[in-house]
């Protein structure tokens, strides 16, 4: 007799990120609660309820189906045998660890997504999505999936804005994941699952503060990432941090670190398999070979990710921090690479094959390729054009969150007003001078906004109170990714 599969059933298993094994598992667990007696589920009897074989379980089993799953009996997809079973007209009442209430169902907030404001920058609102969630219950896939929003609209608000003042709110972030972590049941796979987006969050604060050049807090959030991304097994998320930690080398002057990692990046399995990140790590090592002064080989590891980005297609899975790896991205470390070497024809082509491909949306990008290509300029004994391109870069800069003021644009405008200083005689020279210091001036002297935010950040507001470490039906999370106080 052909029996038709549960695809209620499978679905619900699937969003929660059980296993069959684990699934019978907690079966078990809530047969024992209910009766006092373990139960008897095994996988082959999961297996049994999904190819429809057993299509309306024991009441026993029915009840602990409505508990771990979250859903009523008819919810998940069987079907009674008769007018006289009984049928559970709600799902089972939750158990003590709250594990009976369907994720996103437990209270009216659950389904409700806000937006919190950050600030304003750019004569704009500058904000993200909160989701929120239940008070208790158990988290799916879907839940980490919503839970993920927030970073992809940082990602977006970084790249337009700059990465200054954002940290802080990366970090409330993942605390938030944490507290979820703690507060809902979940399934191994939802687990690492939430541990992967805690440290995604934590590398992009890792990155905020290297763009703010708060190099030892950087570290910190670096530390805490790679323990999350131990946990989460996510091989991607250990080459963000690996990628995270040279850049941070290089800001500090650790040339040889930072080259050392590069090189452990470029041959890491998640660089093998994915094109665009082989590209990155070799152009980072390029990058550690002209501090060494290796003309040759940093030509062979530029090459190497000149190649390696050409395999990219449409279809090579590129998270959304690895996005602004490009062409325009390979030129500009290029321009690095040829400058630091001292070859300043080849990092001006470099320059300018990066001003002129970088993506819309990128301006803080833009705003270093143009530095970059002016600072190249500048040492060709161009000086002109390297003024052009620099008042193109000033006004840039002043697009982005404390560009002329704080982190790593602010520093390289610094360096070139000290290079522009050198030429006295130049009218053009004298021209960028001064209105860098109008400029720079103007920043220092801006007013702080009314609710005492630096740019575009306050701080977010949590959506729910924090569970403390001992209240009931909370696991704890692990020590080492706990917030510095």
């Amino acid at each position: 007799m052909a029996h038709t599969r549960n695809a209620a059933l499978a679905a619900r298993i699937a969003e929660l990120g059980l296993t069959e094994k684990e699934l019978s598992y907690k079966l078990n667990d809530a047969i024992e609660r209910t009766t006092g007696q373990r139960g008897k589920a095994t996988d082959r009897y999961i297996r049994l309820l999904l190819n429809g074989t057993i299509q309306w379980p024991w009441p026993v089993n029915r009840r602990a189906l409505e508990q771990v799953l979250g859903r009523s009996i008819l919810d998940l997809g069987f079907v009674p045998r008769g007018q006289s079973s009984v049928i559970s007209p709600r799902c089972a009442e939750p158990a003590a660890d709250g594990a009976g209430v369907p994720a996103g169902q437990a209270t009216p907030e659950a389904t409700m997504e806000r937006r919190e404001v950050l600030g304003f920058a750019a004569g704009a609102t500058v904000s993200i999505v909160v989701p929120a969630l239940p008070q208790h219950g158990r988290l799916g896939l879907t839940d980490v999936a919503r839970l993920r929003e927030p970073l992809t609209e940082l990602v977006e608000i970084d790249q337009r804005l700059g990465g200054v003042a954002m940290a802080q709110v990366c970090v409330r972030q993942a605390d938030r994941v944490l507290d979820a972590v703690r507060r809902f049941d979940t399934s191994d796979r939802v687990e690492r699952a939430l541990y992967g987006l805690v440290g995604e969050y934590l590398a992009a604060a890792a990155w905020a503060c290297v763009d703010a050049m708060e190099l030892d807090e950087a570290a910190r959030h670096l530390d805490r990432a790679l323990h999350a991304a131990t946990i989460a097994q996510d091989p991607m998320l250990h080459a963000k941090v690996a990628n995270l930690v040279v850049m941070r080398c290089r800001e500090a002057g650790d040339v040889r670190y930072a080259h050392a990692m590069a090189k452990s990046g470029a041959i890491s399995a998640a660089a093998r398999a994915n094109p665009r990140l082989s590209a990155l790590f070799h152009a980072r090592v390029a990058h550690g070979h002209a501090y060494r002064g290796e003309l040759g080989m940093a030509r062979r590891a530029l090459g190497r990710a000149q190649d390696a980005l050409a395999r990219v297609t449409p279809q090579t899975p590129t998270p959304p921090w690895l996005r602004f790896f490009d062409q325009a991205e390979l030129a500009a470390l290029a321009n690095l690479t040829y400058q630091v070497l001292g070859r300043y024809p080849l990092a001006i082509q470099q320059g300018e094959l990066a001003t002129s491909q970088v993506l819309p949306g990128y301006v803080r990008n833009q705003t270093l390729y143009t530095l970059g290509l002016a600072d190249s300029l500048l040492s060709a004994r161009e000086v002109e054009q390297a003024a052009a391109r620099a008042t193109e870069g000033l006004r840039l800069a002043l697009r982005l969150r404390e560009g002329v003021h704080r982190g790593r644009t602010a520093r390289r405008l610094r360096q070139l007003r000290a290079r522009f200083a050198q030429w006295p005689d130049v009218p053009e020279a004298r021209a960028w001078v001064a209105a860098y210091d109008q400029a720079s001036a103007q920043a220092a002297t801006r007013p702080e906004p009314a609710d005492g935010a630096t740019g575009a950040h306050v701080a977010l507001a949590a959506t729910h109170p924090r569970s403390g470490d001992d209240a009931p039906g909370t696991r704890p999370a692990h020590p080492a990714l706990a917030a510095a106080r």
